[in-house]
């Protein structure tokens, strides 16, 4: 993750409204009905019935509350010229209603209600939802539907739910499967939201098909209110502090964040100088896996002595902090959380012997801002032997110190690798250049092992055509590492 990254807020969908968008206060309805005398209330009470059994037959609109059993005909088009003001009078009638928005002037599909203060039960706002979105789905013309649903709760607590087809969300898809991304919105959206928000520590609630986002009074309310999720059987795709970057973004929807990571988030965001404490579940840079990034004023060794020494009990977690040196100019360090780095799988059945091996580098290359260079493991023993996962490599600074580089796969593993007496595998090994307007140590040596826990071998860089004075892979850098593989010709 860089430095601009910005921090998803609960509900993205916040914005200007349109510019037709028509608000029709309950004085304005209650002049329109008196003018249309009863004929309003008749189709009120006709047309809901009707919709709500189209509702529940067509699985694309939000489930609505059963008719009462009673058989009513169809109603007729609604004239063009009021259409907006007859959907507006229709959802007004709701119960628990106390504000409404219609977008556009006729043929109407896209509305905004606003729940009542102190707000309906959970029950009764979601038998109004459900009824407000089958009225919006029957306006004739109006092509495919939406409605937004918001509130305030007692403490101020507020909730956004966003549901039909029109709504336009985008659910992404899936990077393990390449699958789109489940619906999130459920059944009981609105019911699950106006039960949140009845919590001093929930401050937005916002559910939508394709995201289920809260944000909190305080970075203490993380866990508890994570538990108060659970309850719910929901899950989110993101749970942050209201205000500020503090927070863990791009969940599954599925799932809650566990309470070990949003107590570690708490602890992180208490410490002196740390503005923003991210967790991103899926980055959308290779490889995926998740990480906590963390942006302090202060020394950025001082934060990172802290994750190295927290008492952190989850996945395995990469980090990345971004702040300064004690001398005051800009420094990144990396590493994982409690000094715990991904588990090492066993070496493999007939694995190299490390004296058998001779370890080299090669193939330093440069293409829109990254660099490559290969790893290579030639086998200099007289019998076959086996390769499998990446190398384990660590990097030494022309002034000879180790380099603080974050090592990370570019690939699941491959399948083991048997390499022939005198065959050569190779591994590629890429990172973002640094910048060296200020002489940084560069790196001219690896310290190589060819699989993790082996003696390392000393791998020098020198002479390597394209290397130079050394490596642009600067401390706090991020660097990734693939599997051995058969070694083909490189470009010279």
């Amino acid at each position: 993750m860089d430095d601009e990254r910005t921090v998803p807020t609960a509900d993205g969908t916040d914005g200007p409204r349109p510019a037709s968008a028509r608000r029709v206060p309950r004085s304005t309805v209650a002049a329109v009905a008196s003018v249309a005398g009863v004929g309003l209330a008749v189709v009120a009470a006709l047309l809901a019935p009707t919709i709500l059994g189209s509702a529940v037959a067509d699985p694309t609109l939000p489930r609505s509350s059963p008719p009462d059993g009673s058989t009513a005909p169809s109603p007729g088009p609604f004239d063009p010229e009021h259409g907006a003001e007859d959907t507006t009078a229709l959802l007004l009638a709701l119960p628990g209603v106390e504000d409404v928005q219609v977008n556009g002037s006729a043929g109407a599909s896209s509305a905004e209600i606003t729940l009542v203060t102190p707000l309906p039960s959970p029950e009764d706002a979601q038998r109004t939802a459900e009824d407000a979105s089958a009225i919006v789905a029957a306006v004739p013309g109006g092509g495919a539907w939406s409605l937004r649903v918001e509130g305030t709760g007692a403490s101020g607590g507020t909730l956004a739910i966003a549901v039909g087809p029109g709504m336009g969300t985008d659910r992404g898809v899936d990077p393990a499967t390449g699958e789109p991304r489940p619906e999130l919105l459920g059944t009981d959206a609105v019911a699950d939201a106006v039960r949140l928000v009845a919590h001093d520590s929930v401050r937005r609630v916002f559910l939508s098909p394709g995201s289920a986002s809260v944000d909190v009074r305080s970075p203490g309310d993380l866990v508890p209110v994570a538990a108060l999720v659970r309850a719910e059987g929901r899950g989110l795709t993101s749970l942050g502090v209201e205000g500020s970057g503090v927070g863990t973004y791009d969940g599954d929807g599925l799932t809650v964040p566990d309470d070990a990571l949003l107590t570690l988030l708490a602890d992180v965001a208490a410490e002196p100088g740390v503005t923003q404490v991210v967790h991103d579940a899926v980055r959308d840079a290779f490889p995926q896996d998740p990480l906590l990034t963390v942006i302090t004023s202060g020394d950025a060794a001082v934060v990172a002595r802290v994750l190295d020494g927290a008492a952190y009990s989850g996945p395995v977690l990469a980090y990345q902090v971004h702040g300064s040196t004690d001398g005051g100019s800009s420094a990144t360090r990396s590493g994982f959380v409690a000094g715990v780095a991904p588990t090492t799988e066993a070496r493999p059945a007939g694995a190299c012997a490390p004296g058998d091996l001779t370890l080299g580098a090669l193939g330093f290359d440069a293409a829109a801002g990254r660099r490559f260079l290969t790893v290579t493991a030639r086998n200099d023993g007289t019998t076959e032997c086996v390769l499998a996962g990446a190398p384990a490599v660590r990097f030494v600074a022309d002034d000879g110190s180790e380099t603080d580089v974050l090592l990370e796969p570019d690939d699941d593993g491959l399948a083991p690798l048997t390499l022939a007496p005198g065959a050569t595998a190779w591994a590629a090994l890429s990172w973002r250049g640094g910048s060296t307007a200020d002489d940084p140590p560069l790196v001219t040596t690896l310290l190589v092992a060819p699989h993790p826990g082996d003696p390392e071998s000393v791998v020098g860089l020198s002479g390597i055509p394209g290397v130079g004075d050394g490596l642009d892979l600067l401390g706090g850098g991020t660097a990734t590492i693939g599997s051995w593989t058969p070694a083909r010709e490189l470009a010279s």
